[in-house]
């Protein structure tokens, strides 16, 4: 499933807003649903599951996850699954769209006025290929937010383009409570999830081999990738950067910060010797990183925590 963007309609006056309250009955099928993914110990094929739980469980039809990356200066939300033209699951990794900020804090703070999911009327589509879209008519889209700790965490969008049902608010109000527990599932997870991800089948081979030699030694510039692969660095940056979605050195940086994480917690807050044993080359360039990726150097971000700071918050 692949919403053109977040309807610029959320927030104004012309979406329908949600208040209802989900029946106590309704709410087994929901919490035996959460109970299920917290069981699933790997990150993405949790993220599948809750898709397809969306639908088996809950009721819905077609559903896309899409998941905050937290590395991203802005308000970024990456797909992760979602449902095809048939009803199947469907690889959404390459697929990405930014929010502005404005309309996330109003998903943020949603619940707090009262709401517990919005709808609106909007062009429906589906992935097709690489950058291909197909458009499956004109319908009602709702957008659930995923909530943990006062952050948006990301977004379910569901909508009816294969049979046009009307829209089902015991359905809707089921599935904001299954976003709400998944939210808190997916928060204490995601600085460790790989951003972003694209599948094997959708990557050239000299993309594949970058991406391998980098998750082995993120340290590799550009220019030695491109040496060692027989092509020219400009080529090499361009097809990394379509098929990937980010520039190799944003990607390159990103890996670095993962094995900074890692290494810190292994030393007990040692930020210059966490930085150095990740691969960056000096405190100065690691702060630097940090910085760019987060708003805020670590030592004002608390001497890091496993949770980036919000963006939403600094601005």
């Amino acid at each position: 499933m692949s919403p053109s963007e977040l309807p610029a309609s959320v927030g104004t006056s012309n979406v329908a807003v949600s208040h209802s309250v989900a029946a106590p009955g309704a709410l087994g099928p929901v919490l035996a649903a959460a109970d299920e993914l917290a069981a699933v110990a790997d990150t993405d094929q949790m993220l599948r599951r809750a898709v397809e739980l969306a639908r088996e469980r809950i009721g819905l039809e077609r559903v896309g996850l899409f998941v905050r990356d937290p590395r991203a200066s802005r308000l970024l939300l990456r797909g992760t699954w979602g449902t095809g033209p048939s009803g199947e699951t469907v690889d959404e990794h390459t697929l990405a769209h930014e929010c502005d900020p404005v309309h996330g804090r109003k998903l943020c703070n949603m619940q707090l006025e009262g709401a517990l999911w919005q709808c609106s009327e909007s062009t429906l589509r589906c992935p097709q290929g690489i950058g291909g879209r197909t458009e499956l008519g004109r319908g009602w889209l709702v957008v659930t937010p995923l909530v943990a700790a006062r952050e948006l965490v990301g977004v379910m969008y569901n909508d009816s383009a294969l049979s046009h049902a009307a829209l089902d608010e015991r359905k809707q109000t089921g599935n904001a409570v299954f976003c709400g527990l998944l939210a808190g599932l997916i928060l204490p997870r995601r600085s460790r999830f790989r951003w972003p991800r694209t599948t094997a089948t959708q990557q050239s081979p000299w993309v594949k081999s970058a991406l391998g030699a980098l998750e082995q030694n993120p340290r590799l510039s550009g220019e030695t990738l491109a040496r060692q692969l027989s092509i020219s660095a400009g080529h090499l940056a361009r097809s990394f950067k379509a098929e990937v979605g980010v520039s190799l050195v944003e990607y390159r940086n990103r890996r670095l910060m993962d094995r900074f994480f890692v290494a810190f917690d292994r030393g007990q807050g040692n930020l210059l010797a966490a930085a150095l044993e990740a691969g960056f080359g000096s405190y100065t360039q690691f702060h630097r990183v940090y910085r760019r990726m987060f708003g805020t150097s670590p030592r004002e971000h608390g001497a890091t925590t496993r949770t980036p700071p919000s963006a939403l918050d600094a601005g």
